[in-house]
């Protein structure tokens, strides 16, 4: 039986403020987090623009059932790099980069 996913609502209320590197080392800073989105500040958007909180916990959710997510836009969608960013400060988590994903560590 797999480990539940947390809330990542909660996680990223606990990250205003801070800044979380992507996969690359970009970095993303949670601004705030309104209704069923959270604000992301990025060097091209230093005033944040929304991600829907549904897709980062979708991508946690696969990561909690299969031990591993692929980090990419046809895997956990647009703001794949933010996904990546937040899933990789969870914790006992890596990250690899070829290809980019995220995996529990001792999982897989």
């Amino acid at each position: 039986m797999s480990e539940a996913a947390p809330d990542i609502r909660s996680v990223l209320a606990g990250l205003i403020g801070h800044t979380i590197p992507t996969l690359t080392g970009k970095p993303n800073k949670i601004l705030r987090v309104v209704g069923d989105e959270v604000w992301v500040g990025t060097r091209k958007s230093p005033r944040g623009q929304p991600v829907p909180i549904l897709e980062v916990q979708e991508a946690a959710d696969r990561l909690y059932r299969y031990g591993e997510v692929e980090i990419s836009v046809p895997s956990v969608g647009y703001r794949s790099a933010f996904v990546g960013a937040v899933l990789s400060s969870l914790p006992d988590t890596v990250t690899r980069t070829r290809p980019r994903s995220v995996l529990l560590s001792g999982r897989t």
